[in-house]
């Protein structure tokens, strides 16, 4: 037990000293689950969408390929992207390996298939008179997106905040094309496996204590995001 306190007392400490390491690993984990978020929003969000309102040809075998792709273990995503990023890779001379960058492709690669899977089911349930009832009223093909598009906004919030979740925790991608350099390329998840691996419980639990912050933040601003509370 008093390994517990010692540790909370240690992460409370390193907090309240503005421990460089630590919050410079807030900042950066942030920013990159953040813009990678928003880059598989604007893509899988009317990927999705599209696939479940349309429904065109071999849209099974992209639904089946996005599903894939949400187990895809980050590892694996961060091993191919080195891939294609390190030296000998076909995008090597951009120099894109271990730099914030990378973290961001590599996240970006994880947060789409969540987004598009998660806007396709919900594309997929919206009663099939809408469009019919939008074109009796005179409404256009894109007033019809619109409104289908509202329907499902609690739906893709779920998504974005699920998306958010794994980018923000993961650490495959990170250590795979972000090599963990202090204050660089360093994010939460990297520091607690640092701190872990050194057998420094504190040093561990401080991001971890972010981490959860984060994620109530997150859960709190959810409602005003999907226009949950309405008069």
């Amino acid at each position: 037990m008093d390994f517990l306190v010692d540790g909370f007392r240690e992460a409370i400490r390193l907090l309240a000293a503005g421990d460089a390491e630590t919050w410079h690993a807030v900042w950066l984990s942030l920013w990159t689950a953040g813009l990678a978020v928003l880059c598989g929003t604007c893509v899988g969000v009317p990927l999705g969408a599209w696939l479940g309102l349309a429904r065109p040809r071999g849209s099974g075998l992209l639904v089946f390929g996005l599903r894939v792709g949400m187990s895809v273990p980050t590892v694996v995503i961060g091993l191919l992207l080195y891939g294609v990023l390190c030296r000998r890779g076909p995008l090597g001379s951009f120099g894109l390996l271990y730099t914030p960058a990378a973290i961001v492709i590599g996240e970006a690669f994880l947060a789409t298939p969540i987004l598009a899977s998660h806007a396709h089911a919900a594309a997929t349930c919206l009663d099939p008179r809408l469009r019919e009832t939008v074109a009796t009223h005179g409404g256009g093909t894109w007033l019809g997106v619109r409104l289908a598009m509202a329907e499902i906004r609690p739906s893709t919030t779920a998504a974005v905040l699920s998306a958010f979740g794994r980018c923000i925790s993961e650490v495959g991608i990170a250590l795979a094309v972000g090599g963990s350099l202090s204050l660089y390329t360093r994010t939460l998840p990297a520091l607690v496996t640092l701190g872990t691996s050194k057998g420094e419980f504190g040093a561990a639990l401080a991001p971890g204590l972010i981490l959860v912050f984060i994620a109530c933040g997150a859960a709190l601003v959810a409602p005003f995001l999907s226009r949950e509370r309405r008069r």
